[in-house]
């Protein structure tokens, strides 16, 4: 369990490979926009989010949120209102219900296959010859990887990894005894427990828009 609940070591998201039994490099992408989210993700998504939802939410009083802490914030609706400004599904299905929490996931995949899509596209890999692909560097065959571990793996990826939890008590993620999936590292934990079909239908449904092999 230990080995579980420290997944990113210091090697880049050794640990986590180690966990699933996934070949290092092949969801690195996922990794980078739902679990370890790079910081020009984020500034897109809290773009995003501001410029579809901002009167939304700037318009929201304490008496539109469920209770929870402050945490960390100067009051708990500063808190709410951060966390629907970044996109936080949990919060958009708490405030304005599981519809538009869908609709959260469907823009954060969107966003993730359309950075897959360019990187295949930028490499040619319509028409990559083996001879190509092999003098590439590792995160160039990386997107390649990822691309063919959708197509071939994402089913038993939701069920046996994005769902596998890790409990949380504490209440910090507003989920107090609900387990975090993808062993407690999905930093949006509504993706990975009652989202988490949502997640890898919206995936699936998205997969035609990347690049395929020319016959």
């Amino acid at each position: 369990m230990k080995m579980k609940l420290k997944i990113l070591k210091e090697s880049r998201y050794q640990g986590l490979y180690d966990v699933t039994g996934i070949q290092p490099g092949s969801i690195d992408l996922f990794i980078r926009h739902f679990v370890d989210i790079d910081m020009d993700v984020q500034t897109k998504r809290r773009d995003f989010f501001i410029s579809t939802f901002g009167d939304r939410i700037d318009a929201l009083t304490d008496q539109d949120i469920p209770r929870t802490s402050a945490r960390g914030y100067g009051s708990a609706l500063d808190k709410v209102k951060v966390g629907l400004r970044s996109g936080f599904s949990h919060w958009y299905n708490q405030i304005f219900g599981p519809d538009m929490a869908d609709f959260v996931i469907e823009a954060k995949v969107l966003m993730y296959l359309t950075e897959l899509a360019e990187g295949l596209e930028r490499i040619g890999y319509e028409t990559i010859t083996g001879e190509e692909f092999n003098s590439l560097p590792t995160a160039d065959k990386n997107l390649v990887y990822e691309k063919h571990f959708l197509d071939d793996y994402l089913d038993s990826f939701i069920n046996d990894h994005v769902k596998m939890d890790s409990m949380n008590n504490t209440g910090f993620l507003d989920n107090p005894g609900v387990g975090a999936g993808l062993y407690g590292q999905m930093k949006d934990w509504y993706m990975s427990t009652a989202g988490a079909e949502v997640l890898g239908q919206k995936i699936k449904e998205m997969l035609s828009m990347l690049p395929q092999r020319a016959a």
